[in-house]
């Protein structure tokens, strides 16, 4: 199973979480008036089809707010129907589950599995600080038929997710007495009394996902083509994610995602979802050879190492050939060769020139900035890193037009700007 591309999980992540702000009060609002009123017909002696023509005329006046941003509204207004209701609520339950699967990584039996009032705070190892955790239970390795219980640890995008389908599906868990967060409804509109609710399966979250959801949003096509979602991309790109920002860090990942230990003889107990190192390690080769090609041939680079790197190579500003590549398979298994990738550049890394005090693993996670990089001898910038230093020179220009600026603050972004036009001066002497 793939992680999804980044053309593509940006966006869903990001209508997601935009979905998840302001846009669920709304719907949230709107669905339990909708069911209020409902409840009152039905309760009142009318059938099932007047009182959805009593809610519809009394939920014609409800009012959405406009969220900030927002070029058109992303729902129709006023709604004109109970089963506009119900697709409204749905897409926000998509929403917390997209969420969920991938800013924490949990498989779909473990989203699934959470129960009402699974965030739980936890003081951190020194001092007063809290960190918030997604506390539910680890099915697929478990010993027993309950599962594992674990802890995952979750932003603060997820503490709302979880919030939001508390309030979503409180009415699901009142009429079934049952706990979990993400129960469905058999209906295709309000609850009526003798609704089936009960947990989806994964093909009826997967077929959410691409056939609802992602037309919902208006997911971009990638290559061409609509990009297929399924339940266990948003874990493999939280690792990914994870990985390509610091692979020190692959063993807080493994305890993270409750995987068994790393060592472990039997792997096929716990399945391909364990070969996390390996994943890894196939995701850091073929980054680190997409970009030594792409230093290697370009015909001009920024930063010291970039610079180094333009001015000795002998493929510059060739296309990639099978010399290049061949030279690319030598570098890569003749040479300790480490590079590390990142938003801003390449850092092609050694300790003992790393301006961020990286260690022997790599680059320093915390240390490891525009700034940091934009004065090491291990950092290079290619074109396609062009529009990050645009994009922060253009921010920092803005932000000295604000007249209440201080000085230290004016000099922090004069300091920047002049990071910025360096870099770019950079790549464009080729």
């Amino acid at each position: 199973m793939p992680y999804t591309p980044d053309t593509i999980a940006v966006p869903l992540l990001s209508s997601a979480l935009r979905l998840i702000g302001l846009a669920a009060d709304d719907v949230i609002a709107l669905q339990d008036h909708a069911q209020a009123a409902y409840d009152a017909a039905l309760a009142s002696g009318l059938s099932p089809t007047k009182a959805g023509f009593l809610v519809t005329d009394t939920i014609a006046s409800f009012r959405f707010r406009v969220l900030s941003g927002e070029d058109a509204p992303w729902h129709p207004a006023p709604v004109t129907s109970t089963k506009t209701v119900r697709h409204l609520a749905d897409r926000l339950y998509d929403a917390c589950f997209v969420v969920i699967a991938y800013l924490i990584g949990a498989r779909i039996s473990e989203i699934l599995g959470l129960q009402a009032g699974c965030i739980e705070y936890h003081p951190s190892g020194a001092g007063d600080e809290r960190f918030a955790y997604l506390a539910g239970r680890i099915y697929k390795t478990a010993r027993g038929q309950y599962g594992d219980v674990h802890r995952w640890v979750a932003p603060e995008p997820v503490v709302r997710a979880v919030a939001v389908m508390e309030k979503l599906t409180e009415g699901l868990r009142a009429r079934s007495g049952r706990p979990e967060l993400f129960l469905i409804t058999s209906s295709t509109g309000l609850i009526g009394p003798a609704v089936e609710i009960d947990l989806p399966v994964a093909n009826t979250i997967i077929r959410r996902l691409n056939m609802l959801f992602a037309p919902f949003i208006a997911l971009p096509m990638h290559g061409g083509r609509p990009w297929h979602l399924n339940t266990h991309q948003g874990r493999k790109t939280f690792a990914r994610f994870v990985g390509k920002r610091d692979r020190t860090g692959l063993a807080a990942l493994q305890a993270h995602l409750g995987h068994v230990t790393r060592v472990m003889s039997d792997r096929g107990y716990v399945g391909t979802d364990f070969q996390l190192s390996e994943l890894m390690d196939r995701h850091a080769q073929e980054e680190t050879r997409t970009a030594l090609e792409e230093m290697l041939t370009a015909s001009a680079l920024g930063g010291k190492a970039g610079r180094t790197i333009a001015q000795r190579s002998r493929f510059r500003g060739r296309t990639r050939d099978g010399d290049v590549q061949a030279y690319v398979d030598f570098l890569m298994a003749e040479t300790d060769l480490r590079l590390g990738v990142c938003d801003w550049g390449y850092c092609v890394y050694r300790s003992e020139t790393s301006a961020c005090f990286g260690g022997e693993a790599g680059p320093n996670p915390v240390l490891r900035t525009e700034t940091t990089c934009s004065t090491c001898a291990n950092f290079a910038v290619s074109p396609r890193h062009r529009p990050v230093w645009e994009v922060r020179r253009t921010r920092n220009l803005k932000l000295l037009e604000q007249p209440a600026l201080d000085t230290g603050s004016r000099a922090l972004a004069e300091a920047r700007i002049a990071e910025c036009d360096r870099i770019l001066a950079q790549l464009d002497e080729g």
